[in-house]
C-alpha cells in the first residue's frame, strides 16, 4: 500500500461523526482508518458498476447471434460508402 501523504478534509454533522466513531470502534479501527477503508471500497464499487455491463438472457442471446454474423452495412451507410468510392481516385 502506498504510503499516505495527500490529505483529505471534509465537514460533517455530529451524528454522522459519532456514527463513525461507533462503527470504526467495533471494526477496531481508528476513525481515519475506518473512513479511509470505507471510501476505498464505495469508490472501487462505483468503478466496477460503470465498467460492469449487465443483460438479460434475451438480450444475451441477441448480443452473441449479433456478433457471429458478417457485418453487413445498413442502406444509409451503404449508399455513403458508394458515394465515397465514386469520390476518391487512387494513386
Amino acid at each position: 500500500m502506498a504510503v499516505a501523504s495527500d490529505r483529505l478534509d471534509l465537514k460533517l454533522s455530529s451524528d454522522d461523526k459519532q456514527l463513525l466513531i461507533q462503527a470504526a470502534a467495533i471494526e477496531g479501527l481508528s476513525l481515519a482508518a475506518f473512513v479511509r477503508s470505507a471510501a476505498r471500497k464505495q469508490a472501487r464499487e462505483a468503478i466496477l458498476r460503470e465498467r460492469e455491463l449487465q443483460l438479460s438472457q434475451r438480450d444475451f442471446a441477441a448480443f452473441q447471434a449479433a456478433i457471429h454474423e458478417p457485418f453487413r452495412p445498413s442502406p444509409p451507410l451503404e449508399e455513403a460508402l458508394q458515394r465515397v468510392r465514386s469520390e476518391v481516385r487512387r494513386a
